[in-house]
């Protein structure tokens, strides 16, 4: 190799080596000032708290070099939470299932692990929502909106398959994912479960209330004419000339 073409090489490599390093310090400031504002508030956390907490020295002006105020490190700290939560696998993704009550048992599991994962957003909303203008408004879309939005689409699928109009189904989202909400919230504000129910307690109790509710309405109806109550298909059901189930052969 050049003299020439070694001395690009090292600066290139120089270059990025910083890049890297440079990003690697932003991500160790945005975590630093998420923990702390969950834990102790926006309010009372100072930016010589952030950089400590991030392992540089505190006061020394370093997260200036990223952001140009606490406010901005907030802003970018909610957004990178929204954007991890959105690329993650809902269940709702994996449906339809053989039986509502499997449906039932993963939105259960996934929604108990997915109000874990959203717990510092839901610390924040309570904390200090009306602290920075619009930031209540956008918390409140990604974290809980856009989710009680996609349970209530299954729902009403589950009708109209069904054939039942009498369901209000953003209503009975509210209910039904509500009730865990407030299941985590409590033993968020007070650091233990609720009554001392574990989560595979309040689990089996739930899916069996959401199988009433969805009995009441009919919404299991379509599926048991199709498929046995163990979920699988029904013996006089017509099936395709691959074998297959015709309702999944239309699924397909």
């Amino acid at each position: 190799m050049s003299d020439r073409r070694k001395d690009q090489s090292d600066r290139s490599g120089t270059e990025s080596g910083g890049s890297a390093r440079a990003l690697g310090t932003r991500d160790r400031l945005l975590r630093a000032a998420m923990d702390l504002f969950a834990e102790q508030g926006y309010r009372k956390t100072t930016i010589g708290e952030i950089e400590a907490r991030a392992g540089l020295a505190p006061r020394s002006g370093a997260l200036y070099q990223y952001f140009a105020s606490k406010e901005e490190v907030l802003r970018a700290g909610i957004e990178r939470h929204i954007e991890q939560l959105s690329v993650l696998t809902s269940a709702l993704d994996l449906l339809p299932l053989a039986d509502l009550r499997s449906e039932i048992i993963l939105l259960g599991r996934w929604n108990l692990q997915d109000l874990n994962r959203r717990e510092p957003l839901y610390r924040l909303v309570r904390q200090e929502g009306e602290v920075v203008p619009g930031l209540l408004d956008q918390l409140r879309e990604a974290v809980h909106d856009n989710p009680h939005r996609r349970i209530a689409e299954w729902i009403s699928r589950s009708a109209e398959a069904a054939g039942s109009t009498r369901v209000d189904a953003e209503a009975l989202a509210l209910i039904v994912a509500g009730s865990m909400g407030h299941y985590r919230t409590l033993e968020s504000i007070y650091g233990r479960k609720p009554l001392d129910i574990d989560d595979e307690r309040f689990l089996a109790t739930w899916v069996e209330v959401c199988i009433a509710i969805a009995q009441h309405f009919g919404l299991d109806a379509a599926r048991d004419s199709t498929y046995g109550r163990n979920g699988f298909p029904r013996p006089d059901q017509p099936r395709s000339a691959g074998g297959e189930d015709s309702s999944h052969a239309r699924d397909t």
